[in-house]
């Protein structure tokens, strides 16, 4: 909340109390409306929230005053800190549908593309466009340049193609386009993927989403269940992720939290969950073969 020491200046301040403490000589008259606090990042103060955006991270006393996020194992925060465990993390979750359809979530789509200039991604673009097929069958549908990203080997044998710094100017171009905020849902589309917008329609339609509500779509039984060839995120979790707070876009405190070091689709979804958007499952949107 923000509380005004006279009629010149004022903060922001968990709580203020006229003649007491450190606001002893203050009016604290507030001063606008409190904004919701979800979670605080890694190193933010976790006073209001009482809990962490970061998965397995904790919210740790300080002193009587302060109170902090961290990734550090219990008992290891500092010898100066009091060290008791507040709150847990934000983690994954599932949104229910509606019992009544015609109170769900509509199915408009808009969809885009990610091309790869000079590669073989091109000519499917406009193979796609000739026919009025994939994302030009979308209600709304934008085009937009990606990079060359390289593959990582991991010690489990796994090959990753580490993308996540390209998709994040990716999705910063959605966002200045701007066309999103008028569709249901958006939907990310590779270039090679077979994708029908009115096999997707039914697809949400069947699911009974509730209306404004942040959700992304698990659409594998693969890996973690969410892959990138085809992604779907309704236009309220396209809303969190474009957000900000008063420290940074919620974008850039993400790829803080999760680093470059993985699959746009990896870093997408651990963002959904920081951010609190929910998942509804249907591994049919991307019937990924055995």
């Amino acid at each position: 909340q923000c509380y005004m020491k006279n009629e010149f200046w004022g903060t922001c301040a968990y709580s203020c109390e006229s003649n007491e403490g450190w606001s002893k000589d203050w009016s604290c008259m507030k001063l606008g409306e409190v904004q919701p606090e979800v979670c605080a990042w890694s190193g933010g103060s976790c006073t209001y929230s009482k809990k962490c955006c970061h998965p397995g991270a904790s919210c740790y006393q300080k002193n009587s005053l302060e109170d902090y996020c961290s990734n550090t194992p219990d008992n290891d925060v500092g010898a100066d800190w009091d060290g008791t465990v507040l709150g847990g993390s934000m983690s994954e979750f599932p949104v229910q549908p509606v019992e009544d359809a015609s109170l769900a979530k509509g199915t408009t789509l808009f969809c885009f593309m990610a091309v790869l200039p000079g590669s073989p991604e091109e000519q499917l673009r406009a193979l796609a466009e000739s026919k009025h097929a994939s994302i030009y069958a979308c209600d709304g549908h934008m085009t937009t340049s990606s990079s060359h990203a390289d593959m990582k080997a991991w010690d489990s044998g796994d090959n990753t193609l580490v993308n996540t710094e390209v998709f994040v100017q990716v999705w910063r171009n959605v966002k200045q386009d701007g066309q999103y905020k008028s569709f249901d849902w958006t939907v990310k589309v590779d270039p090679d993927s077979v994708f029908f917008p009115d096999r997707l329609r039914y697809h949400l339609q069947q699911l009974r989403a509730p209306r404004n509500f942040p959700i992304y779509i698990k659409n594998t039984d693969k890996e973690f269940g969410f892959l990138g060839a085809i992604e779907v995120f309704s236009v309220e979790a396209m809303d969190k992720y474009f957000g900000k707070d008063n420290i940074d876009d919620n974008d850039k405190h993400c790829f803080r939290e999760i680093s470059s070091n993985s699959g746009e689709d990896g870093f997408m979804k651990g963002c959904m969950d920081m951010l609190g958007a929910g998942y509804m499952s249907d591994i049919e949107v991307l019937h990924t073969p055995l």
